[in-house]
């Protein structure tokens, strides 16, 4: 079974890799956001904006004239998460200005976090056969398929959640080395705000069931704000500014996430479908002066509290709409294709798993990961909003909660069946 296992996992791979090459120069949106931010950290050593447009720096990125051509810094930006430009970055400094190597450098990274995987299940005691399977499925996860094949940053974050999940989980069994999770905790925070609860809260958890004491929960708070802490105080520095920022993003991110058209627009397929801009329609505010990108932020921030102490009455049915959401397995709008239908399957019995774990396993530790979960992602749907894209990071997580599932029914039932041959006897 293994090596039909391998063999499959080659194809799968190989098979995302030729549709990753094949639209490697269509990056555009989000996607095109942290290339362009890696192009500027490798080229003027400063995170932000080239005085060059999409289609020129895609253009010499093609026929590889970017090493040769000197570009003008025209403005720093906080409003991605650093990690994932800093590493593009890295990856043309060593390298060479060419997105091949930026994507055999996440398909490596991937390869990476297959392992990760299993030494995680392996941590857990569960069967050997389960295992295998589990790293299998974690590998040609159809989440990690479907953003494989562009620069967006999920992926990375998937990786990070697993590496983070791995040292977590194996402090908690071994009772060593527990700051280096903290470390990736921060990490992980900076590849992708979504998941700023996700550690905070799982550690809470961890704490109450007992599994950890009060002052790892502190010290590794601790640690993994600090982490944060090196680019908030940059923001500080660079932009000027007296706001604690992770990312300018999130004002915009709030106003999507809390306007009059969340109850009707909003869906798990497409979460930012409500325009930011709504708040600013019943807002009061100067709209002759040029508002400068922190600005911005703040005045949608102060835009999206204005319209929820203004609409009283929509903030359960709003909360409600996002939660509901948030939890859907199923996508809201129609989405086509096999790795749509097999990524909404996955989360389905990641849905099953998790009311599994919350109330018929024993294990503190899982049901910590699970409660965790939970938690933060009440907390950021709250906050901003879900969706099938954000939540990508966290299918090695959902893949754990099946796998354990699967382990823990079995040998439930062999113990019932051994239980009745024993009375019989």
């Amino acid at each position: 079974m293994q090596i039909f296992l391998g063999i499959s996992f080659i194809l799968f791979l190989a098979y995302n890799m030729v549709i990753a090459l094949e639209l490697k120069y269509e990056a555009d949106g989000d996607a095109w956001d942290y290339i362009h931010l890696g192009l500027s950290v490798a080229k003027t050593g400063k995170y932000g904006h080239l005085d060059s447009s999409r289609e020129q720096l895609l253009n010499d990125l093609k026929y590889e004239k970017i090493k040769n051509t000197e570009y003008n810094f025209i403005g720093s930006t906080a409003f991605r998460p650093p990690i994932w430009p800093f590493l593009i970055a890295g990856i043309f400094l060593v390298f060479g200005y060419n997105l091949i190597f930026v994507l055999v450098f996440k398909f490596l990274l991937h390869l990476l976090g297959v392992f990760i995987f299993y030494k995680t299940l392996k941590l857990l005691k569960l069967k050997d056969i389960l295992i295998v399977i589990g790293a299998f499925l974690y590998g040609i996860s159809p989440a990690w398929q479907l953003y494989s094949r562009v620069f967006l940053s999920e992926p990375i974050t998937l990786f990070f959640i697993t590496l983070w999940l791995y040292l977590l989980i194996r402090f908690v069994v071994h009772k060593s080395s527990w700051w280096p999770q903290a470390i990736i905790a921060g990490v992980l925070v900076l590849c992708h705000p979504y998941y700023i609860f996700l550690p905070f809260s799982i550690w809470f958890i961890l704490f109450i069931k007992k599994k950890l004491k009060i002052k790892i929960l502190i010290f590794s708070s601790v640690i993994c704000i600090a982490v944060i802490s090196v680019w908030v105080i940059r923001n500080f520095i660079v932009m000027e500014t007296n706001e604690i920022i992770l990312t300018t993003s999130s004002g915009a991110v709030m106003a999507k996430g809390w306007n009059s058209k969340v109850v009707k627009n909003h869906t798990n397929t497409k979460g930012d479908l409500a325009d930011e801009g709504l708040v600013l329609k019943e807002f009061e505010y100067d709209k002759n002066i040029g508002y400068k990108e922190v600005e911005r932020m703040q005045l949608y921030k102060d835009a999206t509290l204005d319209f929820i102490r203004s609409n009283p009455e929509l903030i359960l049915p709003i909360i409600g709409k996002k939660l509901l959401s948030a939890f859907n397995p199923f996508p809201e709008t129609p989405r086509s294709g096999i790795l749509e239908t097999g990524r909404w399957l996955f989360q389905f019995l990641a849905l099953l798993s998790l009311i599994y774990i919350l109330f018929f396993s024993r294990n503190k530790l899982i049901q910590s990961l699970a409660i965790g979960l939970i938690l933060s992602t009440i907390g950021i749907s709250i906050l901003t909003y879900s969706g099938f894209r954000f939540r990508m990071p966290q299918a090695g997580l959902e893949m754990l909660f099946i796998i354990f599932v699967i382990d823990d029914i079995l040998k439930r039932n062999k113990f019932h069946f051994n239980f009745k041959i024993a009375k019989t006897i």
